[in-house]
Formats: structure tokens, C-alpha cells, sequence
């Protein structure tokens, strides 16, 4: 369900967090800048299906997504991505991706959604 577009209402929403947040996971390699595989097809497939607006896509992360259950053991630092999404005027068009990169291993993806 899409929530009321709060662009018209001059409300900004952010979302912050890293796409993979497998902290249990942290590796000394990952502290000095190697990125896990999991953590990478994790990008790229999150990377990919916001570009293609696949809202559906993103739901079924679970059984969908590569690199589970390492880049999210739980999903609190998942969902956030669908407050953004729902928040948008239009939630099943691509966005625009202003950052990308690494940290500790975890992609540091930053998405601007359609307006």
C-alpha cells in the first residue's frame, strides 16, 4: 500500500542504513576493505531491482535476494527501504543512485526515489 505522497506536503523523507547489514558477519578481511560475496550479490541485486522499479521484486527478498541469510539476519535494517518507497509519489519507478561503495564490506548505496 502506497502511503500519501508527503512531496505535496513539502516533507522530505530519509532512509539511512547499509543495503547489507550482516554485523554478525564482520570479518578482519572486511575491516580492511574486502567486500564478501554475499554482501556484493546483495547490492547488485537490490542495485537492480530499484533501477527496474521491482517493488515486488524487493518484498520477496527472503527467498529472492542473494546473500541470505548473511546480509540481513533480521529484518529491521531491511524494511526502512519500504517506508521510502511508500513514501514516494511513485514507488514502482526507478530511482536515481547518488552514492555507491563500500564500508566494512557493506554496500553504501544512496537512492533518490521518483518524485
Amino acid at each position: 500500500m502506497t502511503m500519501y505522497p508527503l512531496a505535496e506536503e513539502g516533507v522530505l523523507v530519509i532512509d539511512s542504513g547499509l543495503m547489507a547489514h550482516g554485523l554478525p558477519f564482520i570479518t578482519p578481511a572486511m575491516l580492511e576493505g574486502q567486500v564478501p560475496v554475499w554482501s556484493a550479490a546483495l547490492d547488485a541485486w537490490a542495485t537492480d531491482a530499484l533501477a527496474r522499479g521491482a517493488v515486488d521484486e524487493l518484498a520477496a527478498f527472503r527467498t529472492r535476494a542473494p546473500g541470505m541469510p548473511y546480509a540481513h539476519p533480521t529484518v529491521d535494517h531491511y524494511i526502512p527501504l519500504f517506508i521510502t518507497l511508500g513514501a514516494a509519489a511513485h514507488p514502482d519507478r526507478p530511482v536515481r543512485t547518488t552514492v555507491e561503495g563500500y564500508t566494512i564490506g557493506f554496500s553504501k548505496c544512496s537512492f533518490q526515489t521518483a518524485l
